[in-house]
């Protein structure tokens, strides 16, 4: 009777001990407090078409800030401003197709260089939930419209098809999916070092990720293994592109929020939606984020 008891008494002990061990991952943040994260992406595709590759080349950097404006029961309402926008497009065969920096004054004859110039001009209202989720993105219609009004265009109709075609990667939905990849890294449940816990992210890229809490110090590090698709479309192709993506993240555990993130992407084996026999692509890409 004696040993049964001191039994219990040991596995109600570990039991215990193993139940505090177990942490609520999610964001700590405070009225006023600035974030500010600086943003890299290097991109490849190459695609080979007849024995000759076609390769492009996108380089993107971007510098935003996030103030935490108000804080709920369940969620934080962020201010969101673009402080620069960068973005260099090369291609092997026809030189340079894109030369975007923010920080530069646009030439007159620069439309696109105006254009990217509104996003600077702007401010979104974000809501995020404790473990991440974005809820909702306001103040992207009006950031487009100031893209728009700086492009110098003065045909209405135009700027209508800009606005419809601008929608698709600076609307509220599309900026609410993209900001999700980023600060979307917490399970709602309590977790212990190992454990692991799964989410999807969709958009320009759709991803099935599976997390797993590796440390826990003054630091949280967690790291993710993806399994991903994307469509690159044009006039001339819709392809469709599956791969695997690393996520690598070191995250402050005062505040929850990454101090630098690494994520990892690789798609291959195209299947173009129109053309079944179209070449193969293969596109590779390394993004970090890191706080200023």
């Amino acid at each position: 009777m004696i040993r049964f008891f001191l039994k219990i008494l040991v596995f109600t002990f570990i039991g215990t001990c193993s139940l505090s061990a177990q942490s609520l991952l999610q964001y700590r943040l405070n009225i006023g407090d600035s974030i500010t994260v600086r943003q890299h992406a290097t991109q490849n595709i190459v695609q080979c078409e007849q024995g000759v590759e076609h390769k492009i080349l996108n380089n993107l950097d971007e510098n935003y800030t996030f103030k935490v404006a108000a804080k709920t029961d369940s969620t934080y309402k962020l201010k969101f401003h673009f402080n620069q926008f960068k973005l260099k497009t090369t291609s092997n065969k026809f030189g340079i197709l894109v030369d975007v920096d923010t920080n530069k004054p646009a030439a007159e004859d620069d439309t696109e260089g105006k254009i990217f110039g509104g996003l600077t001009h702007s401010e979104l209202q974000i809501e995020m939930s404790f473990s991440g989720e974005i809820i909702h993105v306001l103040g992207a219609e009006e950031m487009i419209n100031n893209m728009i009004s700086l492009s110098g265009i003065d045909d209405e109709f135009t700027k209508q098809l800009m606005i419809e075609s601008m929608k698709a990667e600076f609307g509220n939905e599309s900026l609410s999916k993209s900001f999700e990849q980023l600060t979307h890294i917490y399970p709602k449940q309590k977790v212990n070092i190992g454990d692991t816990w799964k989410n999807e992210y969709s958009g320009d890229v759709n991803s099935k990720n599976t997390w797993k809490l590796e440390k826990l110090s003054d630091n949280i590090v967690l790291n993710a293994e993806s399994t991903l698709s994307m469509i690159i479309e044009d006039e001339f192709t819709n392809l469709l592109l599956k791969g695997k993506q690393n996520i690598v993240v070191i995250a402050d555990k005062k505040t929850g929020f990454i101090n630098e993130m690494t994520v990892n992407a690789e798609a291959s084996n195209a299947v173009d939606l129109n053309h079944p026999n179209s070449n193969p692509t293969k596109v590779t890409s390394i993004t970090t984020y890191k706080i200023k």
